[in-house]
């Protein structure tokens, strides 16, 4: 019923943020034993729909992936094997705990849990409210002890971004999971101006000029420029130009630098350019427009390596960078870490700290965009 009633909403879609979404915890682990523990509110324990035991404060169970199915205990007893177990809340404010037995700590989350068996693994899917489960992002994305202005920014930009991939995951009977992949996410938020920015925005979305959602994208630090879109991602999106930030200079990860030994160097160079057609024309007219900070590929050889393939086959923080060669090493000196495209999370601190508002800030980093509340998103929320 539940993948009925969200195709329902791809192909009609609901004009209000979802009151629930699934996201599927732990989804890059595989995880066959979990310990789980129920911490605040009123839980019914349900096996393939049925009630399983009455739960209490001190409830502690072992879920188990078995051959297709899983196994639930309590510390004392056996509960059975089913096919779905699922945590259900029967009062508000719900939360619990959960901790894989391969690690050392366990995580909180808010209100649902459904598990399966997936391949002799663990499939978990938290079932959360849209804002807790946005909460949750916001604390893993922007971390602790930062401006409440920023957290603000940040709590818009993780909405507009989760709602506008609502369908990353259709036909896996999810919609979101908890990695980079979608957004980083692992469970209940509990710092007090992040639950104060979540509830000062809530509902609000950016827009572009034809109230498309708009690709939120940001990254930790530019390094003094973000780049257009294109210049990572191909395609030319009028919100997310190249903007000069020097809100983000000498912050934490503004510089950065990293040593390769000259055969090292020379063997990555070699074995690339195997894959690669040669152009002979200069290096320098193949660079993006005239400023040093937005080159776009590495010349080499008559070859032209793009900056993004370097950056993660070797593990650089950003694609802006010098070279300096010395007779037995390359070092590469860099600035900014991430993508560089659209909200630079560093300068967007710099700039809460120095008073500016959060509806300032986005409109720094996107270009020509507008704030709406979700329930103003026209019937197609499809996204440019």
């Amino acid at each position: 019923m539940r993948k009925l009633l969200f195709l329902f909403g791809l192909l009609f879609p609901i004009h209000a943020l979802p009151i629930n979404i699934s996201v599927r915890i732990y989804a890059a682990d595989y995880i066959k034993t979990v310990i789980l523990a129920p911490k605040n509110g009123t839980y019914l324990l349900l096996g393939d729909g049925k009630s399983i035991d009455s739960i209490t404060a001190s409830s502690v169970y072992e879920v188990k992936a078995v051959g297709n199915s899983l196994q639930i205990k309590t510390l004392n007893r056996e509960l059975g094997t089913y096919t779905t177990i699922r945590l259900k809340e029967l009062t508000t404010d719900c939360t619990f705990n959960i901790k894989p037995v391969s690690e050392k700590s366990a995580r909180s989350y808010n209100d649902e849990l459904i598990l399966t068996n997936s391949g002799g693994y663990l499939k978990m899917l938290n079932i959360v409210q849209f804002e807790h489960y946005l909460a949750g992002v916001v604390e893993c994305e922007a971390g602790q002890r930062r401006p409440v202005e920023f957290y603000k920014a940040q709590a818009v930009i993780c909405r507009t971004y989760a709602l506008m991939n609502l369908a990353r995951h259709l036909g896996e009977d999810y919609e979101l999971c908890d990695i980079v992949h979608c957004q980083v996410y692992k469970g209940t938020a509990d710092v007090p101006e992040i639950l104060q920015a979540v509830e000062a925005t809530k509902g609000q979305v950016i827009v572009d000029y034809e109230k498309h959602l708009i690709n939120a994208a940001y990254h930790s630090n530019c390094g003094g420029y973000t780049v257009s879109s294109e210049d990572v991602w191909s395609t030319p999106l009028p919100y997310l130009r190249s903007v000069r930030d020097t809100f983000c200079l000498n912050q934490l990860h503004a510089t950065w630098e990293k040593h390769f030994s000259l055969n090292d160097w020379e063997n990555y160079l070699d074995k690339k350019e195997l894959y690669l057609k040669k152009n002979d024309t200069r290096g320098e007219a193949h660079w993006d427009s005239v400023p040093e900070q937005k080159k776009i590929y590495f010349y080499d050889k008559g070859y032209l390596i793009p900056l993004k393939d370097m950056r993660l086959e070797l593990g650089l923080h950003s694609t802006y960078f010098s070279m300096e060669k010395n007779p037995n090493e390359i070092i590469l000196r860099g600035r900014g870490n991430g993508h560089r495209v659209g909200f630079c999370q560093e300068g967007a601190i710099h700039m809460a700290q120095r008073g500016y508002g959060y509806l300032q800030i986005l409109h720094f980093y996107y270009q020509g965009i507008q704030l709406i509340d979700s329930s103003a998103l026209p019937l197609s929320t499809g996204t440019k």
